[in-house]
């Protein structure tokens, strides 16, 4: 085991003791202490077959904390990758480019994936095969043999101006308008409003502060006059001491989860007798974006709204084609 192995499993053993600042200020003075050391095992090295799958997967668990990913999003692509391993029966020394293009196609005949979610699989690969060949695991490259796989975009959908309105009127308690008016307001993500306290809305200056569920980095969002009104009218009305914005109406102890806001999301546009969409937080959020995309055609503005840390995501993912928008525009150059 390496110096940087070693010093990589003792931060991954403190992950759930220390903060993140505090394990990269560990990570740094443990490497300049032990700079001018070198570090060799006191027994013999264990045979080659003790180098197993389970090991490869939690080296690739530990230095993916190490370097800072999320353990949710590691765990997503060590799931993938274990399955690979369940269905080939090979050691990971074993598995070829071959291995992994006939595991796709397979998954693609036998469970009906579809090719967005075959590419996904296929990127998990890549990431994790050639961490493994950069770290001197694997002789070789094999997703060099792997071709990459095209993304079938779908059609992005938001609701229209007159849709938002009829959710609106669809609205019966403080809580929904609270929760529509900050959805239209901020595009938030469900995670983020999930994590939202009461303290992290600032009424009197119209912003909340948002954790950015992906990047783990806060930015401010912007509240609009409707949404503070039925912000302060659902936190004025509650009367219990629980510091988060979001709680359920019969347990006013306890947050609101992600699958709960995504219900009432839901629920308002089926009642407002919207049919031809599922009205996710997230399709709110592409409505966000494509309202502030047409009000200010300064997409770097959005993007900083949304929380990307790169506009092309804006534009590819969250843009919806405004046919309305395009046919006043074509009318008037023409």
């Amino acid at each position: 085991m390496t110096k940087t192995e070693i010093i990589n499993d003792i931060i991954y053993d403190m992950s759930h003791e220390l903060t993140t600042e505090q394990l990269d200020r560990l990570k740094i003075t443990m490497l300049v202490k032990m700079q001018d050391f070198e570090i060799t095992e006191m027994t013999t090295l264990p045979a080659l077959d003790v180098y197993n799958n389970d090991w490869l997967l939690k080296r690739f668990l530990i230095d993916g904390i190490a370097k800072g990913t999320k353990e949710s999003t590691i765990k997503q692509y060590l799931g993938a990758v274990k399955l690979l391993f369940e269905a080939t029966g090979k050691n990971y020394r074993q598995i070829t480019g071959q291995d992994i293009t006939d595991y796709l196609a397979m998954r693609q005949y036998r469970d009906k994936i579809s090719s967005n979610y075959k590419s996904t699989l296929n990127r998990y690969f890549f990431s994790f095969f050639q961490w493994a060949y950069r770290k001197n695991h694997l002789p070789e490259d094999i997703m060099k043999d792997v071709d990459r796989i095209k993304i079938v975009q779908k059609k992005k959908e938001r609701l229209t101006d007159e849709e938002v309105e009829d959710i609106r009127e669809a609205c019966q308690t403080l809580r929904e308008k609270a929760l529509l008016e900050l959805m239209l307001s901020t595009g938030m993500r469900v995670g983020e409003i999930v994590a939202l306290d009461i303290s992290d809305v600032d009424l009197a200056r119209k912003r909340v502060n948002i954790y950015g569920e992906k990047t783990s980095q806060y930015r401010t969002g912007m509240l609009t006059t409707k949404a503070v009104k039925a912000l302060r009218a659902y936190i004025d009305s509650r009367t219990d001491d629980n510091k988060a914005l979001f709680v359920k109406d019969n347990n006013l102890h306890t947050r609101l989860c992600k699958n709960s806001i995504q219900i009432i999301a839901k629920s308002l546009a089926v009642r407002a007798g919207i049919t031809r969409i599922s009205a996710t937080v997230h399709v709110y959020r592409k409505t966000f974006a494509s309202v502030q995309y047409r009000k200010s055609k300064n997409i770097l503005y959005v993007s900083k709204l949304l929380g990307h840390a790169n506009s092309n995501a804006t534009v590819q993912y969250y843009l919806v084609d405004d046919i309305e928008d395009m046919q006043h525009m074509f009318d008037v150059a023409n």
